[in-house]
């Protein structure tokens, strides 16, 4: 989704205060009956040593949602809360007002995870869908160093296939970009009597397409190959 921010948004941006960038939106399945449809998914039991303290079964890929505009694929950015789907939410750019606020280092290694690995995803295979999600929790929850998500103060302690597509996801951060994404956070903003509740927060991406001056140089320099070709056979 492209948000056009006007210039006094921009001046917020630039003084680093934390805001959101488009109006509150409802979140809601492409197919009722899953909220994963017929992309790829896997059980597997995960542990969180520390805040939220978690230790437990969980379904991991990526969820099949639309937001009032387009369908998207959806991420788990966020173990405290389950996906209820419930209230709406708000897409941002400075992740989350409402659980804990993620790091730029954190936000680098999130970009860096789509941007080194996700165009290869199969998102219809369960072990690879299920791995880069573990991988997006460990660059979230882990505090002990190094990625590695079978050891570490977040770990997973099941599904080993999931678990080594997850490490070489995060081995390949801050390594040679395969394709750039724009980030969308998605953040809840609560539901409830008085929106003291909160269903996951969400992060997706959509391709950054090529600029219109690299689409006309690429023309340009294949209108002086074919060129060159046709003096070559002249």
């Amino acid at each position: 989704m492209i948000v056009k921010a006007s210039l006094s948004t921009l001046a917020f941006l630039f003084c680093g205060v934390s805001i959101a960038i488009a109006s509150p939106i409802s979140l809601t399945k492409t197919n009722p009956n899953t909220v994963f449809d017929d992309g790829g998914r896997a059980s597997l039991r995960i542990v969180n040593n520390g805040d939220p303290m978690v230790d437990q079964r969980v379904t991991a890929g990526g969820f099949r949602l639309n937001n009032g505009a387009t369908d998207i694929v959806a991420w788990c950015v966020d173990i405290a809360h389950n996906l209820t789907l419930k209230g709406l939410y708000q897409i941002t750019s400075v992740p989350f007002s409402n659980t804990f606020t993620f790091s730029e280092t954190q936000k680098g290694n999130v970009k860096s995870l789509f941007e080194t690995g996700y165009s290869g995803l199969d998102l219809k295979n369960n072990n690879q869908s299920a791995g880069f999600q573990l991988a997006l929790w460990e660059i979230i929850y882990e505090q002990n160093g190094d990625f590695n998500v079978k050891d570490g103060s977040f770990k997973s302690t099941t599904n080993s296939e999931a678990r080594n597509f997850a490490n070489a996801f995060l081995a390949n951060i801050g390594g040679s970009v395969t394709q750039s994404y724009n980030i969308d956070y998605y953040e809840s903003l609560g539901y409830g009597r008085n929106n003291n509740k909160y269903s996951q927060n969400l992060v997706s991406v959509t391709p950054v397409p090529l600029p219109a001056a690299g689409l006309l140089l690429g023309c340009g320099l294949a209108g002086l190959y074919m060129a060159q070709r046709r003096r070559k056979n002249i």
